[in-house]
């Protein structure tokens, strides 16, 4: 006779059997890493990923830099989740504010939480995380731009300013982003050194290059890799509400590691920048979607979905009252191929943002 006792301990070996069973479930073992695609797979997969897998980077390129915003709170969940596939962490907390002759005041401060920065630092595999929060240049006029490209005095002020701040509060470093920064060379060069001094990061955040914008030539970003430890290429926005099209064409994410980096050297140091976001293109307008949106929109409309072999991405078009809408947004397969291109050409990745994405993108990490 089998008592109840067995029957329990049967019923609760078979689930853990089970659950171990669905979470090896990855993208790759369901084969859903694919140009041709349906809505149904997504809506049924997007949520799931490998848990046993979770901390465990895949990705064989550089360094990997992930943001995180407090306005897409799953990002801070993501961060703890996947946290063994990141290197670096950013969090968007702080703005750069000049008030006055030598005087400027930092923002934002009141977003950063030391019990989650204690939680996502954890070694993993012997690797440490490092926490290097965003910090913007925000409200500044032309009038402060000119000071702080002249004025020696402003730019270690500035310096002052940041360095303290990563001390007081134990980052790792910071990620400068900030206007005409190709004219910020002594602030670079200074803030880098005092950072280095104090075993702390920087990396910079860069435009991509566009025919219409002229920026960093390879010479120019092979020196400013002596001061910084990488830079965060911001390879995604290409299409606009004037031109709707890919958030960023293959083929000119190529062009921008190329265009920056023409020989190995320094390579290492170019974070390739990848979008988790999507766009919804309608009546000239051109809105940022997210992972919840899309979901939305799938399940409502059912939309067939293309992939565009030119620009290496998904696409699909779908109508809402009336209204025309055409949507890009990142795929398994688009992530799959950027991540290629990097691996490739030994580039890192930095990604914006992890709370936009779905969660399924993360196992190919």
């Amino acid at each position: 006779m089998y008592t109840a006792k067995f029957y329990f301990n049967f019923i609760w070996f078979f689930i853990l059997i089970l659950a171990t069973f669905l979470s090896k479930q990855t993208t790759f073992s369901n084969d859903l890493v694919h140009t041709e695609i349906k809505y149904e797979s997504i809506l049924e997969n997007h949520s799931k990923y490998n848990s046993q897998n979770a901390r465990n980077k895949t990705f064989q390129g550089g360094p990997t830099l992930v943001y995180v915003t407090p306005w897409n709170n799953h990002g801070y969940d993501i961060a703890k989740i996947f946290k063994g596939k990141f290197d670096y962490i950013s969090p968007v907390w702080y703005n750069i504010h000049r008030r006055s002759i030598n005087q400027y005041e930092l923002t934002g401060g009141h977003d950063v939480d030391h019990d989650w920065i204690k939680e996502i630092s954890d070694q993993v595999d012997g690797r440490h995380v490092k926490v290097v929060p965003r910090f913007q240049f925000q409200g500044w006029t032309q009038m402060d731009y000119q000071m702080l490209i002249t004025e020696l005095n402003e730019v270690d002020s500035l310096v002052d300013t940041l360095s303290l701040e990563c001390s007081k509060q134990g980052f790792d470093g910071l990620v400068l982003e900030a206007s005409y920064i190709i004219l910020l060379r002594n602030l670079v060069m200074r803030l880098g050194a005092k950072l280095h001094d104090q075993s702390q990061e920087l990396i910079l955040v860069l435009s991509p290059r566009k025919p219409s914008i002229p920026y960093f030539t390879a010479d120019q970003f092979e020196d400013f890799s002596q001061f910084v430890d990488g830079f965060s290429l911001m390879t995604y926005d290409y299409s606009s509400h004037e031109t709707p099209g890919p958030n960023a064409p293959i083929n000119w994410v190529e062009d921008n590691i190329l265009s920056f980096t023409p020989k190995m050297m320094n390579r290492g140091k170019l974070f390739l920048g990848m979008n988790m976001y999507g766009a919804d293109f309608f009546q000239g307008r051109a809105e940022h979607i997210t992972g919840n949106t899309i979901i939305r929109i799938i399940r409502q409309h059912k939309p067939i979905i293309e992939w565009s072999e030119n620009f290496g991405e998904h696409y699909f078009q779908y109508q809402e009252d009336g209204i025309s809408h055409i949507v890009w947004y990142p795929s398994l397969k688009s992530i799959e191929s950027r991540l290629q291109l990097a691996e490739d050409y030994g580039t890192g990745l930095s990604i914006w943002e992890i709370g936009q994405g779905l969660d399924y993108f993360y196992d190919l990490l």
